[in-house]
C-alpha cells in the first residue's frame, strides 16, 4: 500500500527501494538500560599473517567503572520490554480473577485456569494453559513491583514518556492503575497517564496494527490537504503524531517510516530521543542552593 508523503520527513510508501540502516531506529529501550562499561576484546595481526584475539580479564571492579554493578540491573524486566507483548482482554480478565483467588499459590492457579479451559479441544487447552500461567507469573511479578513502577514513572514530566514507562512495567490494568495512582499522588493527572498507558500498551503489544492505523491516518491527512503539505512544521507535526500513535515502538515506527529511508527515520529518532530517550530515564536531581 501507499500512504503518501507529508512534508519532507514523513514518507511511508511501501516497497520503496531504499532500506535504512537499523541504526536509524529509535532506541528508548536501550537508553533505559544503565550504561555499564566493560573491556572489549581486540584483534591484532602477526607478522606471519595469523590473527590473535586478546580478551582482557574481567573483574567486578572493572565492570562497575562508570555504571552500576550488573547484579543491580533488573535484566529480566528489560528483556520483557523488547519484543513487547501484552495479554488479550480475555487473558487479562482470567488472570486477574485467578490472581485475586489464588495470589501466589501456583497449585491454586493451575486448578483455576484448568477450570476455565474445560470443554476446549485438547491441544488448544494445553497451549492456552501455558500462556495463562505465563501471564499469571507476570501478574505476580507486577504485584511486587508497583513501587518501582511508580518511581520510574515519576522520573519524567513528559506524558508520553510516563505512559511508555508505565506500559514497560505494567501489562495489567490493575497494576497499572495502582502504580499510576502512586506516581501521580502529588502531581495529579492519573487519568491522563492511564489513558496514555492504554494507548502505549496497545501500540507496543500489536505494532503491526498500530502502524497500519498510523499510516492510514497520514494518508487521510495528505489527501485532505491535497498533497500540498510541504512545510517542515507540518512534517514535525506528522512525525510527532506517528511517534505518539506508535508510543516509540521501533517495530511500529519502522513500518511507518522505513520506506522514507534514513532521513525520515532520523527525524523520528531525534524526536524519540527527546521525548523518550536517556534524559527521560534518569532520576530527578534535587537542586541545592
Amino acid at each position: 500500500g501507499f500512504c503518501g508523503c507529508i512534508g519532507s520527513r514523513v514518507c511511508c510508501a511501501m516497497g520503496a527501494t531504499e532500506q535504512p540502516d537499523l541504526e536509524a531506529l529509535p532506541s528508548p529501550l536501550v537508553a533505559a538500560i544503565p550504561q555499564i562499561n566493560a573491556p572489549k576484546a581486540s584483534w591484532r595481526r602477526e607478522a606471519d599473517g595469523s590473527a590473535v584475539r586478546t580478551v582482557p580479564a574481567i573483574n567486578s571492579d572493572v565492570l562497575v567503572t562508570g555504571g552500576p554493578h550488573p547484579s543491580s540491573v533488573d535484566w529480566l524486566h528489560h528483556a520483557g520490554c523488547f519484543g513487547y507483548a501484552a495479554p488479550l482482554d480475555s487473558e487479562d480478565r482470567i488472570v486477574e480473577a485467578v490472581f485475586r483467588r489464588c495470589r501466589y499459590d501456583s497449585h491454586c492457579a493451575v486448578a483455576e485456569i484448568r477450570e476455565e479451559l474445560t470443554g476446549k479441544p485438547w491441544a488448544e487447552a494445553v497451549d492456552t494453559e501455558q500462556q495463562l500461567l505465563a501471564w499469571w507469573c507476570r501478574r505476580c511479578w507486577e504485584d511486587r513491583k508497583t513501587k518501582e513502577a511508580a518511581d520510574a514513572v515519576k522520573r519524567s514530566d513528559d506524558l508520553l514518556a510516563r505512559g511508555f514507562t508505565l506500559s514497560s512495567w505494567c501489562r495489567f490494568r490493575t497494576t497499572a492503575r495502582r502504580a499510576g495512582h502512586q506516581a501521580c499522588s502529588v502531581s495529579g493527572g492519573t487519568t491522563d497517564v492511564l489513558r496514555i498507558w492504554q494507548q502505549c500498551r496497545q501500540a507496543r503489544g500489536w505494532p503491526v496494527e498500530a502502524a497500519a492505523e498510523a499510516a492510514a491516518e497520514l494518508h487521510r491527512r495528505g489527501r485532505a490537504d491535497g498533497g500540498s503539505m510541504r512545510s517542515s512544521a507540518v512534517g514535525d507535526e506528522a512525525t510527532l503524531q506517528v511517534l505518539e500513535a506508535c508510543c516509540g515502538d521501533s517495530r511500529c515506527l519502522g513500518r511507518v517510516f522505513g520506506a522514507g529511508g534514513s532521513e525520515a527515520l532520523g527525524a523520528v529518532r531525534r524526536l524519540a530521543d527527546e521525548r523518550l530517550g536517556s534524559q527521560q530515564q534518569q532520576p530527578r536531581r534535587k537542586s541545592h542552593r
